[in-house]
């Protein structure tokens, strides 16, 4: 079962509209706005972790456990990073291994919900 724990968060605007995306990766725009990642492998600023319209405020995950939607299969003790539509997959099967957190549950496919720490493991690895 995927838990969240010592989470920190922050609020942004949000940049689209992102009431289907909670658990997911997001980033910032241009404008400093949160948006859904929308490349595989990129940097993400956190997880969304409310599902808000454009311009309502978004809560964002950028340290702690959270939830965050699998893109595939993940096993506990895998490190994650995002997909082209914001969910985890494998580190290793990103383009340029950035990694986003370590996965603490396991998912056996798409959409389910894993515990992910990113306070511990945020950058790349060869």
């Amino acid at each position: 079962m995927a838990t969240e724990n010592a989470l920190r968060t922050v609020t942004r605007v949000a940049g689209a509209d992102l009431s289907g995306n909670q658990y997911q990766f997001v980033k910032l725009d241009a404008n400093g706005d949160v948006i859904l990642c929308d490349t595989q492998g990129e940097q993400a600023y956190g997880v969304l972790q409310n599902d808000p319209g454009l311009g309502e405020a978004a809560t964002v995950a950028i340290g702690g456990v959270t939830k965050v939607e699998a893109g595939e299969a993940v096993a506990a003790g895998n490190l994650v990073g995002v997909a082209a539509d914001g969910q985890a997959l494998d580190a290793s099967l990103t383009t340029n291994n950035v990694f986003l957190g370590f996965a603490l549950s396991a998912a056996s496919a798409a959409g389910e919900i894993v515990s992910v720490d990113l306070a511990r493991y945020l950058g790349t690895h060869a």
